[in-house]
């Protein structure tokens, strides 16, 4: 090699740091995709490497035969349902599942940053996120190296561009009150789930669908919130009961807990179910069949989402939102009112105040 052809020598990490006001040891993390960077700390060190003739790490999207999963917690049945819908998609696709919990790693619930390195270096095809989300920082690092990530049901919006996979909750909460209204109910409560969740938010829309669309009006203070915890929607049920002067006739509880926490409340004031009031949940959990009376709820169709979800990370052109449909499956706590002889003939719910 002459001279003249010989490359100019690339500056040392020293020279860069320099001018891009970081440490030496930050630029050598920005060079390995450390996910401890910054995206503003990662851009100064970029430009001033592009300045000086070092070449651009092309952004890929990768083809491996393994992908992450990031549970918010591993003590949920939902989330141990999800995963095995993953876990059989997977082997069916020559696909292999790593499973991690960001609960007790973070206090936000989001993955770790340190996650992220390890997952890099296993070289993973993409990532998906069960009820919980990557920091924008985050999405920034996965995107720079073409990793791909899909959420299923989202605790918080989800951010743009990433693809989330849920059910189809308002419409699941609207056949469940359909149901009540069409057994001959007319003052029906709901009990709603944490503010801003997105599922929250669409099953409660989903109840005050089906209340106008049957001419029944949708009244606020039929509406107390359980926060998805049995012991708020117990706490709850008992601040509906004492504000009005007639009980519900029917409780549409958001979830399978705040049910629970709606027919222990209801027990203690010495209402029968569904004798005296209907209650119905969402979610068919594991206990619904087995409470007394057996649960009336919305079957989310869990090992559904996960195959869903396995199927749109690995899809070259997926989808931002997959919705799967749910189902009403009716069991022994709802009846038609008046069958404790009761006169619950009042056709809307009364003024209040």
């Amino acid at each position: 090699m002459t001279a003249e052809s010989t490359p100019p020598s690339l500056p040392k990490l020293a020279v860069i740091a320099r001018e891009a006001g970081v440490s030496v040891a930050t630029v050598s993390k920005a060079l390995n995709g450390r996910s401890d960077v910054s995206a503003h700390t990662r851009r100064r060190v970029a430009d001033v490497l592009e300045r000086r003739g070092y070449p651009r790490q092309r952004r890929r999207r990768r083809r491996g035969s393994l992908v992450d999963v990031m549970l918010q917690g591993l003590d949920s049945p939902y989330a141990l349902a999800v995963l095995g819908g993953v876990e059989a998609a997977a082997w069916r696709l020559g696909v292999d599942v790593v499973v991690s919990a960001a609960t007790g790693r973070t206090r936000s619930g989001r993955p770790p940053a340190a996650w992220l390195d390890r997952m890099s270096a296993r070289d993973s095809a993409g990532i998906l996120l069960v009820r919980t989300a990557p920091t924008a920082s985050q999405r920034s690092w996965l995107s720079d190296r073409g990793i791909p990530a899909v959420i299923v049901d989202p605790r918080r919006d989800p951010p743009p561009g990433v693809p989330v996979v849920v059910s189809a909750d308002q419409a699941g909460a609207r056949s469940a009150v359909e149901h009540l209204i069409g057994l001959g109910h007319r003052r029906i409560a709901v009990v709603t789930g944490r503010p801003g969740v997105p599922c929250a938010v669409e099953r409660l829309a989903g109840y005050r669908q089906a209340m106008t669309g049957a001419g029944l009006p949708a009244d606020p203070r039929w509406e107390v919130r359980g926060n998805f915890r049995s012991e708020d929607a117990l706490r709850a049920t008992h601040e509906l009961l004492d504000r009005l002067p007639a009980p519900p006739t029917a409780v549409f509880a958001c979830s399978d807990a705040m049910a629970a926490g709606v027919v222990q409340a209801l027990a203690e004031r010495g209402h029968r179910v569904p004798a005296d009031v209907s209650v119905v949940g969402f979610d068919d959990s594991v206990a619904a069949a087995h409470v007394t009376p057996p649960l009336t709820t919305v079957r989310q169709p869990w090992n559904a989402l996960g195959a869903a979800a396995l199927a749109a990370l690995l899809s070259a052109d997926a989808p931002a939102r997959v919705e799967l449909p749910t189902t009403l499956v009716v069991r022994a706590s709802t009846a038609a009112p008046g069958s404790s002889g009761v006169d619950h003939s009042e056709p809307v719910p009364p003024r209040l105040g």
